[in-house]
């Protein structure tokens, strides 16, 4: 309990944090700790393309293709260490992806999605690849029905 006559400077947080002031932007969260990306080949040939058809077989994976064009397999995994609270249960030892990640870089504080293209099942991959690249898309098709 802080004493009256303690400044600021003088309180220390007790980590981990159970639940963030209701001002802060990521109270009641926990978006960013909900999930695991990973930038793969932006597809060129059979092996890409028949890649991202089968990450989107599978459930709570995603395919999404960034605003600089980088293209990301997106896992929906909860992390262990996020509290009931939406904050980090191991704030002071997280990973350095943990801790490089700025709030007000995040998609809900800028308000601008994360990425330009994104894909949740093979369907809607196939739509774009054929609107966006037919001749890949084609040569793809081609050779997967031999």
């Amino acid at each position: 309990m802080p004493k009256e006559d303690q400044t600021i400077e003088e309180l220390k947080l007790e980590l981990p944090l159970l639940d963030l002031p209701s001002t802060h932007p990521c109270h009641g969260c926990g978006e960013c700790c909900n999930y695991v990306a990973v930038e793969i080949d932006n597809p060129s040939g059979f092996r890409e393309y028949d890649n991202i058809f089968w990450y989107l077989t599978h459930r709570n994976i995603s395919v999404y293709v960034d605003w600089e064009g980088d293209w990301f397999i997106e896992f929906e995994s909860p992390c262990d260490h996020m509290t009931a609270g939406k904050t980090c249960g191991i704030y002071e030892d997280r990973p350095h992806m943990c801790s490089s990640f700025s709030w007000n870089e995040c998609e809900k504080a800028t308000q601008e999605r994360a990425w330009k293209y994104r894909f949740e099942t093979p369907k809607g991959f196939f739509a774009w690849a054929e609107a966006k690249r037919p001749r890949q898309f084609g040569r793809y098709k081609q050779r997967r029905h031999k």
